[in-house]
């Protein structure tokens, strides 16, 4: 299962709203934000649910609750406490996005989708609702529907590089090669340096360019994921095995499926950690080619 991503912050409660929810919740809530900062997390969970009890028309206290509950791993409870916030406020598309996270990291799809799914009802922008939803679709199985999403999370922010390696690789698992090297490299020329996805984007174009039988592009793919991302253990092996099928490449196949053992593999399967064994040491036997 997908860990959580993103940065989650309490919601601070404005002056205008200190004079439309009652006092006393207001002054909870507050106190269940000071305690979250300092790690209190039982303590503010405790101010947040009297918060939420002293004023039903108060969804503030509710949404940081769920807060409390996602740094706890606490998937359930973190869905309940939103669906009560979404009741007294609706209008929130943020409360609606959290929901969405919250039921995709128990896999309720489903429930996922129709929560991202109101989210870009609330708010058209929200372009991070229509990339969950195609996360969503993934795990359904609907690739046509999940490069749907990611093609409208793009049309809605062009800088979502994550969009970008998303899509570049579903393209390339239905076979559309052209569409995912064009997606991919667009996506490396709008993202900086730096940027975590260049990696991912660099890893996947030389898997398409290898599918295509574009041997030295994809060498040349995989070796920049890896200048991207030293860790890319799959890049890694790409890089050497690829390279182990170019005889006057072969001391470059060597120093990459070196580095690939030598990480143990990373995140690779195990059968990975065999094949690049078994190469390496054909590669080093006195006059293999």
């Amino acid at each position: 299962m997908k860990r959580w991503s993103g940065v989650l912050l309490a919601v601070a409660t404005s002056t205008a709203a200190c004079s439309e929810y009652n006092r006393d919740a207001v002054q909870e809530n507050n106190a269940g934000m000071s305690m979250m900062r300092a790690g209190r997390l039982a303590d503010a969970r405790d101010k947040f649910q009297r918060a939420a009890d002293a004023d039903p028309r108060f969804d503030q206290p509710l949404y940081n609750l769920a807060l409390v509950h996602i740094r706890q791993h606490e998937w359930g409870n973190a869905a309940e406490a939103l669906t009560r916030a979404i009741a007294r406020n609706p209008r929130n598309p943020e409360y609606q996005f959290q929901l969405g996270k919250a039921q995709f990291q128990q896999e309720h799809w489903e429930q996922a989708r129709q929560a991202f799914q109101q989210a870009t009802q609330v708010s058209q922008g929200y372009y991070l609702a229509y990339f969950w939803q195609g996360l969503v679709s993934e795990k359904l199985d609907e690739p046509q529907a999940a490069l749907q999403a990611y093609t409208t999370a793009l049309t809605k922010a062009p800088r979502s590089y994550s969009s970008y390696a998303h899509l570049g690789r579903l393209y390339r698992q239905v076979h559309e090669f052209d569409r995912a090297a064009q997606v991919l490299r667009e996506g490396l020329r709008v993202a900086p340096e730096g940027a975590v996805e260049r990696g991912s984007m660099h890893n996947v174009l030389g898997n398409v360019l290898l599918d295509q039988g574009q041997r030295d592009g994809a060498v040349e793919e995989f070796v920049a994921a890896t200048r991207e991302d030293p860790e890319m253990s799959e890049a890694m092996f790409s890089a050497g095995y690829t390279l182990s099928e170019i005889p006057e490449r072969r001391q470059q196949a060597i120093l990459y499926l070196q580095r690939f053992i030598e990480a143990r593999g990373g995140n690779a399967p195990r059968e990975y950690l065999d094949i690049a064994q078994n190469r390496l040491a054909l590669l080093q036997t006195p006059g293999a080619h």
